[in-house]
């Protein structure tokens, strides 16, 4: 299948993935227990890096980001993880909500994200969920 990942903004692309990325680094500084959202996403990327080959999205955006474009789009995923990669996108959206509700608790107060990350989020995983159900019948 030809999953086709955008037009997005590059910036905004790797805004969003620098939050994450610091987010869970000062999670695991927590040392949180094992049932926190934290400690499940973490089980999840690594699971999900697993089960899926690498993806070019950050790679396309970062080159498109360099080259001062104003947006990016990638075409990837093989047809046989179609329906693992469905499951995936609803599990990576609930607990990514999980998580914001969790980082703004007031006993954590982590790195909360911004709003134009949340959108983006929300846009590009429906975007692929959309694609995926199709391809999936």
């Amino acid at each position: 299948m030809e999953l086709e990942v955008g037009p997005f903004d590059p910036a905004l692309h790797i805004r969003s993935r620098d939050h994450y990325e610091a987010v869970r680094r000062e999670a695991q500084l927590l040392s949180l227990a094992p049932e926190a959202a934290p400690a499940r996403l973490e089980e999840l990327v690594d699971r999900l890096s697993s089960q899926f080959p690498p993806s070019p999205v950050d790679q396309v955006a970062d080159q498109a980001y360099l080259a001062n474009q104003p947006s990016f789009s990638v075409r990837y995923l093989p047809d046989e993880l179609v329906p693992v990669a469905l499951a995936a996108c609803d599990e990576i959206e609930d607990l990514l909500d999980e998580f914001d509700r969790w980082a703004d608790a007031e006993s954590v107060r982590l790195l909360e994200a911004p709003d134009d990350i949340k959108r983006y989020r929300k846009a590009y995983l429906d975007q692929v969920r959309d694609q995926l159900q199709t391809a999936d019948g």
